[in-house]
């Protein structure tokens, strides 16, 4: 399938099912404010995968439970920005309504099944109530459909599995109670936050089939986070890059990866392992990210920049558009000097 692109920096796209517009979310410490999310846009449309990558801090998680309203208050706050969807802004929505959206309508799949799933709790406990919350089913029925969803998400004998507890699963299997605990209400936009972390690359392969399956069986829109590439690569329709808490770039998947424009998508792209460069060592990003407590004024990547120009010290850069649709937050031309 070719990936059709999707302006993810517009206000609202016409197709988009979620669209989030200058959210900024910062957290008050005593070290001062950390501002993990600020003035990030994005936007997914039915059936499509947005994948956001970056490195560990730069925001990828934050900005995506806060579409949940998941936010730890205190010491974090949403402080601006829209969270728009299916006519609503979630900012604005009370509480008791954000309940009845979270895990039905837009589920999350959380980094480490482990600490998401209680381990006091069989898991047929754990998925049955899900469905007695948001569908008002009654016991016997959520656990049939609840037996229903493990087998379609490839555990064995989901009859008798389904008894079992967290830590009688597997790694690659608990993930997929996970799966199957995110989709139980069909959900209109499943957020997948490192959703093969710690798996080997065999079942890597196989969570990530099964999350591409059932987006294209159930037309729900995915939102990927992640610091693999190469996951982005088989999976994202359109991927928006994160650093020091702001988008840096953003295009269709083919177009990031054909051309790349700026330094950090650059330098991720590097460090990737690839066949036809095996001889070749590896091309590390020097340096480390910023404190997200003290920022300056100018571009937060330009201490480990190769391109750095004089006013990247001191001015942000705003977004300029590259041809069709390919945004980019950077004062050097990237292309030009490759």
């Amino acid at each position: 399938m070719t990936p059709r692109a999707v302006d993810v920096g517009e206000s609202v796209t016409q197709d988009a099912v979620l669209s989030v517009e200058g959210l900024q979310t910062f957290f008050f410490t005593e070290e001062g404010v950390v501002r993990a999310v600020d003035d990030v846009s994005f936007s997914v449309g039915a059936g499509r995968t947005l994948g956001i990558v970056g490195e560990s801090g730069s925001g990828k998680s934050v900005a995506n439970l806060s579409v949940l309203r998941l936010i730890p208050t205190p010491p974090g706050r949403i402080v601006a920005g829209h969270i728009r969807f299916d006519g609503h802004d979630l900012l604005k929505l009370p509480e008791r309504e954000m309940r009845g959206i979270r895990g039905k309508r837009i589920s999350m799949i959380f980094q480490d099944p482990m600490t998401s799933l209680n381990p006091y709790l069989r898991v047929s406990r754990q998925l049955t109530e899900v469905l007695e919350e948001h569908e008002r089913m009654g016991r016997r029925e959520a656990r049939e459909r609840a037996r229903e969803m493990l087998a379609h998400v490839g555990i064995p004998q989901p009859e008798r599995r389904i008894d079992h507890y967290p830590h009688e699963f597997s790694g690659g299997m608990r993930q997929r109670v996970m799966i199957a605990m995110a989709l139980l209400c069909q959900p209109q936009v499943l957020i997948a936050d490192e959703p093969t972390t710690a798996l080997d690359v065999t079942i890597q392969a196989q969570i990530l089939d099964l999350i591409r399956d059932l987006r294209d069986e159930l037309g729900t829109a995915v939102i990927l986070i992640t610091h693999d590439l190469g996951v982005v690569a088989g999976m994202a329709h359109e991927v928006a890059v994160m650093y020091a808490g702001k988008v840096v770039e953003q295009a269709a998947t083919e177009e990031l990866f054909a051309n790349p424009r700026h330094p950090y998508t650059l330098g991720l792209l590097e460090s990737i392992p690839r066949l036809d460069r095996a001889q070749e060592r590896l091309q590390p990003i020097p340096g480390r990210p910023p404190s997200l407590a003290a920022l300056g004024a100018g571009c937060p990547f330009a201490v480990r920049c190769p391109y750095v120009l004089d006013r990247c010290h001191t001015h942000y850069p705003e977004f300029r558009t590259l041809g069709t649709k390919h945004r980019v937050a950077c004062w050097a031309d990237v292309s030009a000097s490759a």
